[in-house]
């Protein structure tokens, strides 16, 4: 199957600043990518090449074969809201429908962005989680093929972050393509069928979450406990270590040597807790990793 998007040695500098070097990947259809990287990283900068808005200094992008009339397949969330004064949530809406030929219906937009009751109000008087939503219906408009999400959930509450996911996951089972970055990674691993992390330049790691902690080999061992943290801190098996207030969070190679080790205090210790570990103690010890490698 040809990929819908194709990049070939790709490399971005501004002057003598180099922000992406060497960048080669390929999505197929029908998945949720999510693309992670610490602040600076380059990934805005990626995203704006992969959509001809800047251009790279070498290698190639191909987006569904760069045939003529993309705009008609590709949808674009960007990071920041737009907001045009006296314009009505219903008026965006439907001028925005008016650029495609077969866009979204009307009331399937504002149902999946959930937007029921904001149709008559202007942009600039809803809040931000509502923008959030409002920039999630503009850049679905067109029922694009491929959609591209700039931090999506960012402003929203908790409960339209929900809503907002499962309705991501419904376009992929119908046949979309997603390309994500966000910040919120605990969000990214419940969706993503594919991570990339962009460090030092360059993509470093690009698979499933099932890979990243094979190749990890870690696991997170979560308790309370009013004990001190300096009897948690020098235990030898130990690779992070997280405390916030009663609450211990330690990441290890070796979970049943680090059991053992903490044995003796488990008369002072509750909601003990074993686990695999999350995306974000994932990214935070891959980026560890490759600070030291770089």
């Amino acid at each position: 199957m040809t990929s819908l998007i194709s990049v070939t040695h790709l490399n971005k500098s501004y002057g003598k600043k180099e922000v992406l070097h060497d960048i080669n990947f390929d999505i197929s259809h029908h998945q949720i990518v999510a693309l992670i990287g610490e602040n600076g990283a380059g990934k805005s900068t990626l995203i704006n090449i992969l959509l001809n808005l800047i251009s790279a200094n070498s290698g190639t992008v191909s987006i569904l074969g760069s045939e003529k009339g993309l705009q008609e397949h590709i949808g674009v969330m960007m990071q920041q809201n737009i907001s045009i004064t006296r314009i009505k949530v219903r008026e965006i809406l439907k001028l925005t429908q008016s650029y495609y030929q077969h866009p979204l219906p009307y009331e399937t937009l504002i149902k999946l962005a959930d937007l029921k009751g904001l149709e008559d109000s202007e942009m600039p008087k809803l809040s931000g989680g509502q923008k959030r939503r409002l920039s999630f219906a503009l850049a679905i408009a067109g029922n694009p093929d491929l959609l591209f999400l700039d931090e999506p959930t960012a402003g929203m509450d908790s409960q339209s972050r929900t809503k907002f996911w499962q309705t991501i996951m419904d376009m992929k089972n119908q046949h979309k393509t997603i390309f994500v970055t966000s910040h919120y990674l605990e969000e990214l691993e419940t969706v993503a069928d594919r991570i990339m992390i962009l460090q030092n330049k360059s993509i470093n790691f690009d698979g499933t979450l099932a890979e990243l902690r094979n190749l990890e080999g870690e696991k997170l061992i979560e308790f309370d406990s009013e004990l001190t943290p300096e009897i948690f801190q020098s235990l030898p098996e130990i690779i992070a270590f997280k405390h916030i207030g009663k609450h211990y969070q330690l990441t290890t190679k070796d979970a049943e040597s680090l059991i053992n080790e903490i044995t003796p205090y488990l008369n002072a210790i509750s909601n003990l807790q074993v686990q695999q570990n999350s995306l974000d103690s994932l990214f935070i010890n891959f980026n560890k990793a490759g600070a030291q490698h770089a």
